[in-house]
Formats: structure tokens, C-alpha cells, sequence
């Protein structure tokens, strides 16, 4: 199971992005086989905040998230109360912002590929408070992993 954090998806449209090579393979490699990418909702909002931001274009933002919510394999998590009680959790014990947590509690049994810092770090550093099933990637961590796999 995937879960793409929105620094990932804004790397992936952005091809000014330090980490846009990587996060287009990945993102690419996911759609070809057939991956179904779990995106807490919120991640909507995450995306076209930055891109708004980070381009001066609303209208640029506003497109960007119709293309997400049409993407046939992203399947959008709503947070709802078991989610966000778990998201709750992770971001008063971790002290991460709300939606990063949103996206810890999202992949808990899977893989969470972000660029963000602080979620990688929280894997790397406090292994014994994240749930085991939990793996925080970057996408070139994921690109290596996922070769060494198919060879």
C-alpha cells in the first residue's frame, strides 16, 4: 500500500523541483503497474496550497488538484474519526503538523513516500513509536528499493 505525501506530488509537477526527476519515475512507475496510492483528502488542500504559493497561480493550483482527483489509481481517504483520532495521536506524541500526521496514520500499514523531513526522520529516529507495518521513504529511497526488487 502507498501513501504519496503532497511534497511529492508538488516535486512531481513542479520540473523546477530539486526532486523532480525522482518523484515523475516514481509516480510513473506506480500508474504502469497498476498501484492504487491511498491520499488522506486533505492532501487536496496541502498541493494547491504550495503550488499556489510557490507559483503565484491559483489558477495553475486549482488545475492541478482536478488532474489529482481524476488520477483513476489515487484513491482519496477521507478523514473521518478513526483517522483523524489517529492523526491526533501521531501529531501530539511526534509533535508533526496535523496533516503530516494525516499522512502517517493514512499509510500506517504501508509505505509513506514523502520528501518532508520530519516524517522521514520520525521513521528513521523513533522506530519503536511508529507502528511496525510503517515504512517512510524518499522517492529515490522507493525508486532503489523497487529495483533491487524487480531484479
Amino acid at each position: 500500500m502507498y501513501v504519496i505525501d503532497a511534497s511529492v506530488h508538488v516535486a512531481d509537477a513542479r520540473p523546477d523541483e530539486p526532486h523532480h526527476g525522482q518523484a515523475r519515475a516514481l509516480m510513473d512507475q506506480l500508474a504502469a503497474e497498476g498501484h492504487t496510492v491511498y491520499l488522506p483528502v486533505i492532501v487536496l488542500a496541502e498541493v494547491a496550497a504550495a503550488i499556489s504559493r510557490g507559483t503565484g497561480r491559483s489558477d495553475l493550483a486549482r488545475r492541478l488538484v482536478a488532474v489529482m482527483q481524476r488520477v483513476p489509481h489515487f484513491e482519496f481517504v477521507p478523514v473521518e474519526d478513526g483517522l483523524g483520532q489517529l492523526a491526533a495521536e501521531f501529531a501530539a506524541q511526534h509533535q508533526i503538523p496535523g496533516c503530516d500526521a494525516g499522512g502517517l496514520g493514512c499509510g500506517r500499514h504501508g509505505r509513506l513516500v514523502t520528501l518532508d523531513r520530519q516524517q522521514r526522520d520520525l521513521d528513521r529516529q523513533q522506530r519503536d513509536r511508529v507502528p511496525p507495518s510503517l515504512v517512510v521513504c524518499t522517492p529515490a529511497e522507493e525508486l532503489a528499493e523497487r529495483g533491487a526488487v524487480s531484479r
